[in-house]
């Protein structure tokens, strides 16, 4: 009964607090948030079956590969679908919690994708409401929706999913984290926790890209706080709410960091120069709306990558808003009360020159080469979308300021109508990026879930009919069981697996029989003669392979996962595969949550 008491106490309060805050009155711009969004993903449903090709191919074949592990009844540790077999759970682009994992179970995958996406549009709409709202306290409904749609309906996050980036998804949850964030520099200690769990969980969701993006977020509004409002509390809860995100995650950062710092690694990504913008490109990043001509295009001489690294479309006038209000926050919040503002403004002068790439000896880019986790966010150009994020902050900020100024009734109405415009306007121009991306057939869905054994092969299966647009086709591979060695992975092991069958092989005097396969054990009885025998698992080799029978180790000659058995042997070998470093990030988590009830217990909640 004290438990019940305690919990109607909490809704209670819960409820109070909406109510000083006007919840209430905000379910209707709720509905104009998913009629949004779902007018802004729709050309991605024109064919909401088919598959694309290049990255949105990969990242639904690492989706796939998940469930296909489900299917035999493991975890997510090995993908032996594609490449002669490569990590799965340490991938740093593989999504270990998404949604898509249960609509597959009643739909195809490629809708399931879909699907996910237009949720986190969804997300990012709601979050953005709730710092604008609640924390800035911008009143109009329309200047609101505008605010919001300026970050979430921006170029550059639409242009990566567009290509097929789905782990820039997360980048979505992103405006959660600075309300929870700030909710807990005003004193609401436990919002720390809420906000360390969104990250994390977009860490889980999405992979690592997150991390970088998240850490020079937190980091510039932290040290805004304290140079400009000369507080440490907010940088301290920065850096606590970014290492309790990663320590959360951290089944899946120190396996992947494990991964990444092995032998056996290999980036296949080529080795390019320094990269940097130039004044054309911002302003064509910016502000050109004719960027969807421009993807995939690369002008020798002058950027190193497809314009979707660089193209971040703001609206005809959301990005003169956004550079006007940090013009006027940096010149006239010099208060201290007001380092909210300042902080956005200062972050958003960051941003941009790290956006502006390595473009000096001491450009920011080119420093943060030499900061841990940070190393390997190879282009400067992605910070790009954290820029609509601070500029509608610091657009929201001056709107708040104006709100109190008393102008005629018509001219709020003309300013209705022009952020009504602006919607429209960023909306319609950006959702082009999702037009024509999903050109290839139907995944067979009721192959999804079959548990065959892949077979090694030289190249991938190109679907009969289909035409070979841009790069493999890895999740046609993969249904047809081929695990191809022509594969696009950039962060993959050595290729030491040779076509064939995935099972274990033996040289000499040695018999193999009653094969057994599953991703993460293979298994077969073997019979050895006089002498010693080595037997070895057709798979490339990564730290992580054991066997029943001694330390898996590399064969001396395929360099492949390797056992040597004594002679007269007879009994079954199996090689296992779990992530090295798992067990370490279990740990980590265990104290991480251990420090989260402690937090929990020790600051009551503010009334």
């Amino acid at each position: 009964m004290a438990g019940t008491h305690r919990m109607l106490e909490t809704l209670n309060r819960w409820a109070a607090r909406a109510r000083r805050e006007g919840a209430g009155h905000d379910w209707p711009v709720v509905v104009v948030y998913v009629v949004l969004s779902t007018a802004f993903c729709w050309p991605l449903f024109a064919h909401p079956l088919a598959n694309g090709p290049g990255d949105w191919d990969q990242h639904i074949f690492y989706y796939a590969a998940v469930l296909r592990n489900a299917a035999f009844g493991d975890f997510p540790f090995w993908n032996p679908w594609y490449c002669g077999g490569n990590v799965l759970w340490a991938n740093p682009q593989v999504s270990l919690v998404s949604p898509v994992y249960i609509l597959a179970l009643v739909m195809p995958l490629t809708l399931a994708m879909k699907i996910n996406v237009l949720a986190h549009y969804v997300i990012g709409c709601f979050g953005m409401h709730l710092i604008v709202r609640r924390i800035i306290g911008v009143r109009a409904r329309a200047a609101t929706v505008f605010l919001v749609s300026l970050f979430v309906f921006s170029g550059a996050i639409a242009m990566h999913v567009g290509a097929g980036h789905t782990v820039y998804l997360p980048v979505l949850l992103l405006p959660l984290v600075v309300f929870f964030f700030w909710h807990a520099s005003a004193g609401r200690t436990r919002s720390l926790l809420f906000g360390a769990a969104v990250l994390g969980l977009s860490i889980l969701n999405g992979g690592m890209h997150v991390v970088p993006l998240a850490a020079i977020l937190l980091g510039v509004l932290g040290l805004a706080a304290l140079v400009f409002g000369r507080k440490w509390r907010p940088l301290i809860l920065a850096g606590l709410m970014f290492a309790l995100a990663c320590a959360y995650a951290a089944p899946r950062i120190v396996p992947a960091m494990a991964f990444i710092r092995s032998a056996a690694f290999d980036d296949t990504r080529p080795a390019k120069g320094t990269d940097s913008m130039s004044m054309k490109m911002l302003r064509t990043a910016f502000w050109d709306a004719s960027q969807r001509t421009l993807v995939g295009k690369v002008t020798p001489g002058v950027q190193l990558y497809g314009w979707q690294e660089y193209g971040n479309y703001m609206g005809w006038f959301g990005a003169d808003l956004a550079l006007a209000s940090a013009v006027w926050i940096l010149g006239s919040s010099r208060r201290r009360e007001r380092w909210r503002e300042a902080s956005v403004a200062f972050g958003l002068v960051v941003v941009a020159l790290l956006t502006a790439g390595e473009f000096a000896a001491y450009a920011p880019a080119r420093l943060l080469r030499h900061v841990p986790l940070l190393t390997n966010f190879r282009i400067p150009s992605r910070y790009t979308m954290l820029l609509p994020l601070l500029g509608a902050l610091g657009v929201a900020f001056a709107a708040r300021a104006l709100e109190g100024v008393r102008v005629a009734a018509m001219w709020r109405w003309v300013a209705g109508v022009v952020c009504v415009v602006g919607v429209c306007e960023l909306g319609l121009v950006n959702r082009e990026q999702f037009r024509g991306v999903f050109i290839l057939p139907a995944d067979g869905q009721s192959r999804l879930f079959e548990r065959t054994t892949p077979t090694v092969a030289e190249q991938q299966l190109v679907t009969p009919g289909g035409p070979r647009v841009h790069r493999t086709f890895m999740l046609d591979s993969m249904l047809a069981g081929v695990s191809p060695l022509d594969c696009y992975e950039p962060l993959q092991l050595t290729r030491v697996a040779t076509p064939g069958p995935v099972a274990i092989r033996g040289a000499g005097d040695v018999s193999i029989s009653r094969s057994t396969f599953s991703p993460n054990r293979v298994a077969a009885m073997v019979v050895v003669g006089r002498d010693p025998a080595r037997v070895t698992l057709n798979q490339n080799f990564a730290d992580g392979w054991t066997t029943n029978v001694g330390p898996a180790e590399r064969d001396p000659d395929s360099r492949q996962p390797s056992v040597v058995l004594s002679a007269g042997y007879d009994g079954p070998v199996i090689f296992s595969f779990a992530p090295a470093g798992l067990l370490l990030g279990l740990a980590i988590w265990a104290l991480a949550i251990a420090f989260s009830v402690g937090v929990w217990k020790a600051c009551p909640p503010q009334r």
